[in-house]
């Protein structure tokens, strides 16, 4: 009789102490109008899981999932009015893989490729129509390639290179009607040799930009 009392007191022990370290693990952080601002789960004092957090008013403003503390997994984060804002994904701590960024109105800003948080290969860009605006490669977080840029109507106004970030080769730009306006060459992010004006006919003469 006193073993089988004794197991049972050592199982309610077990449950007790299970439950206690389940309940440690929970945390919520609520604003001074005590609406709930972010819940989660905590193992050994980082965060871990899914997590979500919350506008004053109560709606949801962005998912995160964690890993020892670190970001890893899909984050999500919305508009006031819950529509979706970005759509991220992270390894370890690092941004990586595909991203989409969304006007307020809801449609596509912007999407590309991360490669450890910096931007990489072909990124485009939209007006808040759906009209791309514009067309950019990256290699390691800085344009490097072929640049395309429109108006909001939909009208090619600029195209070139980049190389490690800054202009290079040859460049032109056209006016609201996508008529060729300006031609030169870029080196190093500065401009070289000689720079053409175009009239409203296409004949060009030089020019030094003033």
């Amino acid at each position: 009789m006193k073993v089988l009392v004794t197991t049972k007191v050592l199982i309610v022990h077990l449950l007790i102490l299970n439950l206690t370290a389940y309940s440690q693990d929970l945390y919520q952080d609520h604003y001074a109008n005590k609406i709930l601002k972010s819940e989660g789960v905590m193992k050994s004092g980082v965060k871990d899981g899914e997590w979500k957090y919350y506008y004053p008013s109560g709606k949801l403003m962005a998912t995160e999932y964690y890993s020892g503390g670190v970001l890893h997994g899909d984050s999500k984060n919305f508009y006031p009015d819950e529509k979706l804002q970005s759509h991220e994904h992270w390894v370890n701590g690092q941004l990586q893989d595909s991203a989409f960024y969304y006007h307020a109105n809801g449609t596509l800003e912007r999407k590309g490729i991360y490669q450890n948080s910096m931007y990489t290969g072909l990124w485009k860009y939209f007006f808040e129509n759906g009209k791309t605006e514009r067309q950019l490669s990256y290699v390691n977080g800085l344009p490097d390639g072929k640049s395309l840029v429109y108006s909001e109507d939909g009208v090619l106004v600029q195209e070139g290179n980049y190389k490690a970030g800054k202009e290079d080769g040859d460049w032109k730009f056209y006016d609201a009607k996508g008529r060729l306006e300006y031609s030169g060459s870029y080196k190093a992010g500065e401009k070289t040799g000689t720079w053409y004006r175009y009239d409203k006919k296409g004949n060009r003469k030089e020019w030094r930009g003033d």
